[in-house]
């Protein structure tokens, strides 16, 4: 698994980390994501979206460590924005119940913009 993080130029409020290639079971897979959403959250990063769209098999503590981000996310007043592409990890993520709690898109441009826009961004 890999992962790229960025800022986009045009909501510099907004973390995108993209993940790509299988999410397994311990320190190259969740404990990297646990690792890095730590570090993102300590440098004060609150709005974020985590593309999804080059990860191909995600291990079910992947979702936990997502559930996890979302709940410090939204106690520091922040949120998390999902991108999904058709398939089995937007499968998951709805068995998961993460349809319920944020959004899920497809696009992550348009993901941007909505996490820009909960993050209180101009239009």
């Amino acid at each position: 698994m890999e992962t790229t993080i960025y800022y986009p130029t045009e909501h510099p409020e907004v973390t995108v980390v993209e993940v790509h290639g299988d999410v397994t079971v311990g320190e190259s897979g969740c404990g990297v994501l646990s690792r890095l959403f730590g570090s993102l959250l300590a440098g004060g990063d609150r709005f974020m979206v985590v593309d999804l769209h080059a990860a191909s098999e995600i291990a079910e503590g992947a979702y936990a460590e997502l559930l996890g981000l979302y709940g410090r996310l939204r106690l520091r007043g922040g949120d998390l924005v999902l991108v999904a592409p058709p398939g089995e990890v937007l499968k998951a993520l709805h068995a998961v119940g993460f349809d319920k709690l944020t959004l899920i898109l497809d696009d992550t441009e348009m993901a941007v913009e909505q996490a820009a826009v909960k993050a209180g961004a101009p239009q």
